[in-house]
């Protein structure tokens, strides 16, 4: 009987255990969930806070047809680069990205015959990848995603009805438009995605200029593109990328299953101890014992 005690009272204790280590992991993964990532250098926050203003402006000088000072603006932006820590804000890829659209944007702004529309699309693409350095959870460039979906969906109705030249010019539309984010997009995102993203635009390209056009191969690739775009942009993700211990979104039910396990718990070392206490055969003085 006294070893069915101890078992007992391993028991209890084993699962008393379990309750307090469930509690710290509900509050260790509060802490973790609700904590941030290591903070950048205020520094360097105010730095690429700078070169976003900077691009911004040359942005509103190029759309007013203001290029000796979009031109100014573009210099200055080139300036700043080095002296700004990227470590923590994007990968190499990313500053790598970001430097060669600064590169071509000069060969646009210092070409003897200055094209408009390419100065556009140059000042675009930094404007959208600075704002990406500054904007890491809200960027400019998610507002693409209508654009390239309704892209891709002209271009399948195109291929499906077997319009070769038709379906070369949704593409190249479809193309210009992930070549305005692609700097962006490096910025933001693995760089694997985009190597995904950059072989299916091959692969349509290849597809959509071949004689006679190949419908089915076609029609793959605009469903495998649909896909990662959606990745890309993360249309497919949940609101959380894995369930966390302690969900934020459900707290009271959280609280509650947490009140259920520890009042079961409870209970049962309750009933054990009362178990316990029935088997115990109260010690009573005898009268002689008393006298003495």
């Amino acid at each position: 009987m006294f070893f069915d005690r101890r078992l007992r009272g391993i028991a209890v204790t084993i699962l008393l255990g379990l309750v307090l280590c469930l509690l710290a992991a509900c509050g260790t993964n509060q802490h973790t969930v609700g904590q941030a990532s290591k903070p950048i250098d205020p520094v360097q926050v105010e730095r690429i806070t700078f070169l976003n203003q900077i691009a911004e402006e040359m942005y509103t000088f190029t759309m007013s047809g203001q290029v000796a000072e979009a031109r100014n603006k573009l210099i200055q932006l080139s300036d700043q680069i080095p002296k700004i820590s990227f470590e923590g804000i994007t990968s190499i890829e990313g500053l790598n990205a970001l430097t060669a659209t600064i590169t071509d944007a000069k060969r646009v702004y210092n070409a003897v015959n200055y094209s408009p529309t390419d100065g556009q699309v140059a000042v675009a693409k930094i404007r959208l990848a600075t704002d990406a350095l500054s904007h890491k959870n809200q960027p400019m460039w998610l507002q693409y995603y209508k654009v390239l979906q309704n892209d891709s969906q002209l271009l399948s109705q195109q291929v499906k009805a077997n319009k070769q030249q038709e379906a070369i010019e949704e593409f190249g539309k479809l193309s210009q438009h992930i070549a305005i984010i692609h700097p962006s997009l490096i910025i933001s995102r693995d760089p694997s995605s985009i190597e995904k993203l950059d072989s299916l635009m091959v692969f349509l390209r290849t597809n959509v200029n071949t004689k006679p056009m190949p419908i089915r191969p076609l029609e793959a690739g605009i469903v495998n593109l649909n896909q990662v775009l959606d990745d890309i942009f993360m249309k497919h993700k949940d609101a959380l990328a894995y369930v966390p211990l302690t969900d934020p979104y459900h707290p009271i039910i959280w609280s509650l299953s947490i009140g259920i396990i520890i009042i079961g718990v409870l209970s049962y070392v309750g009933w054990q101890m009362y178990q316990s206490g029935r088997h115990i055969v109260p010690v009573r003085q005898t009268k002689e014992s008393e006298n003495r």
